[in-house]
């Protein structure tokens, strides 16, 4: 039961990353719901499409460290955390919330959302909660963060409340990867 609430948490905090974009998209409100809710969908499809690149990556390289691999395992989870802690002061300042004028500019940044899930993707051979559910997830979270994001109003509270979500998100990450890399729950 512990393990499953730890794994959910996880996906739910490796998919954070559309919420302050997603904050951005509709600050106007002058998109229709369904192009929302088209958007979001496609913010939560390039969480699971960017997780299983990832994993392929990962394939191809993280044999070599299958003598330590808890220890690299936990170096990538680590890292993605510290960097997500970096982006919570970027956001608490306003400089990560996007207004997006076309959908060229819309993919790119909806990629960019996706890099911390890449990176993690990575782990998928070592770590992969849920197994071959966990793209699937994270689709469903990154989804569901991204229409949170999109029916909010921009105020000064608001993003406030990203960068805390933010710091949060990022502080499940570190806590999974000290559980992962000083205890035999995984296994």
């Amino acid at each position: 039961m512990f393990k499953a609430i730890i794994y959910t948490l996880f996906i739910i905090s490796v998919a954070y990353n559309t919420f302050p974009l997603a904050l951005g998209l509709n600050r106007d409100h002058r998109n229709p719901h369904l192009t929302n809710i088209l958007l979001a969908a496609v913010f939560g499809l390039l969480q699971g499409v960017m997780y299983h690149i990832g994993s392929m990556l990962g394939d191809t390289f993280m044999h070599v460290f299958v003598i330590r691999y808890k220890w690299v395992v936990f170096g990538i989870m680590g890292a993605v955390s510290i960097r997500m802690m970096m982006e919570a002061f970027r956001i608490r300042r306003g400089e990560r919330l996007f207004s997006f004028d076309n959908y060229v500019k819309f993919l790119l940044m909806a990629i960019a959302a996706g890099i911390n899930t890449l990176i993690i993707g990575m782990t998928a051979g070592h770590f992969s909660p849920f197994e071959r559910l966990m793209p699937i997830g994270l689709v469903v979270a990154g989804f569901l963060w991204s229409i949170a994001g999109i029916s909010m109003n921009i105020s000064r509270t608001n993003i406030l409340l990203s960068s805390v979500l933010q710091l949060f998100s990022a502080g499940i990450i570190f806590f999974t990867a000290l559980l992962y890399l000083f205890t035999n729950l995984w296994h």
